[in-house]
């Protein structure tokens, strides 16, 4: 009988625990309603912060480089064959063409043509041979004798005895002869052949020049050999900043 009783009662809290109601996790407030904190799904791809970032799909290619020929170059440098000089040329393929040159007076000018090989060229830096030409004039004042390669300088006057600015033993006997006949005539020969004035030099010559292009730096060295006022071999000398126009390619 009081296994019977027993069963009853057990039957029962059962039953009465399962119909009761599960207890709520969340606080109720003061009207009974239960407190749920405000939640929104968002997209797989993105995070409470934000879009996330994506990886583009050409991130890992390699980059674009600068192309190595078949470019414009342009700009000013210093040396021969005017001293101060503008310079345009073209790489394309292995051949490279420039001219170079300015004038800055009617007797100080002066123009270069070269035209190389590019033995060995990357996106940022060219080395060619160059076969070069050019003519140039200058005047300079009062130079000095044997500097510039010049063994001699000649006057503005082309009369015996005074066409020379580093008179000889000749030149002085004349000029003695000169002043004794006619010390005014003497006086002004003086005159026009001294030292303290400009002097009017020309050279045209040919030579072979290595040149070197580092990004926008430019530097030309080589020699020369030709005719005018110049003595032989002549030093040939440019180094200036040039632009390009090494547009990026696939």
């Amino acid at each position: 009988m009081k296994k019977l009783i027993l069963f009853f009662i057990t039957v029962s809290i059962l039953g009465s625990g399962l119909k009761a109601e599960p207890s709520s996790p969340y606080p109720k407030d003061k009207e009974g309603n239960e407190i749920k904190p405000e939640w929104t799904p968002t997209k797989s791809d993105q995070s409470a912060f934000g879009e996330d970032e994506k990886l583009k799909a050409d991130s890992l290619d390699a980059k674009k480089l600068p192309k190595s020929t078949n470019f414009w170059v342009y700009g000013a440098s210093i040396g021969s064959p005017a001293s101060i000089n503008f310079n345009l040329g073209y790489y394309f393929k292995d051949v490279v063409i420039r001219g170079s040159g300015g004038a800055w007076g009617p007797h100080w000018y002066g123009g270069q043509v070269d035209l190389g090989y590019t033995f060995w060229k990357t996106p940022v830096i060219a080395h060619s041979i160059s076969v070069v030409g050019g003519y140039f004039e200058v005047n300079p004042f009062a130079p000095e004798v044997g500097r510039g390669g010049q063994s001699s300088y000649p006057t503005g006057l082309n009369i015996p005895g005074y066409n020379r600015r580093d008179p000889s033993q000749e030149d002085l006997l004349i000029r003695s002869y000169v002043n004794s006949i006619d010390s005014n005539v003497g006086t002004y020969l003086e005159y026009e052949s001294r030292e303290r004035q400009r002097v009017h030099l020309s050279q045209r010559y040919i030579g072979l020049t290595y040149d070197f292009l580092l990004g926008n730096f430019f530097l030309q060295v080589g020699g020369g050999v030709g005719q005018g006022d110049y003595k032989n071999p002549q030093l040939l000398l440019q180094m200036g900043y040039l632009f390009n126009t090494r547009e990026y390619h696939d």
